[in-house]
């Protein structure tokens, strides 16, 4: 079915000004509802983010030295990592970008070409300092801790490297990618 969560956040402090879901239950009748009505979507529901995590990827480029937001790179509209060919959503080659472009036009390509600069301690290090894979202890029951392999748990491979880099192989809550 479908569904939704809104939270708010103030961005300097942390705290959560508004938080609505649906479906919702009603409180009321709490015992009667089904247990997965239950759940708050909002820290417990995990999905891959996609093309949002591009703006984690680029603020730990950025704020570790990698790239400035001039450096540039040509896009052939393909790129390999771990064995692994990666596209761009559209299946073009966007020429000569800088790292502004790439988020401009969401860059599945120039994501990874930043993130394969990164390497993977430092790209790694930066998502855990991010929060993701772990839970943002926020003050509600249920929440999830997303799921972030790294270099040398058994389910990692070198290709996570790039298709990490655009939300790919990763799974958050919406808490955590807000946080």
């Amino acid at each position: 079915g479908e569904s939704g969560s809104i939270t708010i956040m103030d961005p300097k402090t942390g705290r959560i000004l508004a938080m609505a879901v649906s479906p919702t239950y009603d409180p009321n009748n709490f015992l009667t509802e089904p247990e997965a009505n239950r759940a708050n979507p909002a820290v417990s529901a995990q999905f891959e983010p996609g093309s949002t995590f591009k703006i984690i990827t680029m603020a730990s480029a950025l704020q570790s030295g990698t790239v400035r937001p001039e450096t540039t790179y040509f896009d052939t509209g393909f790129i390999e990592v771990g064995g692994v060919g990666i596209t761009n959503w559209n299946g073009g080659a966007w020429g000569t970008q800088d790292m502004t472009g790439v988020l401009q036009h969401s860059l599945n390509v120039g994501t990874a070409w930043v993130s394969t600069h990164m390497g993977p301690q430092k790209f790694y290090d930066y998502l855990t300092a991010f929060g993701m894979g772990q839970a943002t202890n926020i003050d509600l029951s249920g929440e999830a801790a997303g799921t972030l392999s790294r270099p040398g748990d058994p389910n990692w491979y070198e290709s996570n490297l790039g298709t990490n880099a655009f939300g790919q192989g990763v799974a958050v809550t919406p808490i955590q990618l807000l946080a």
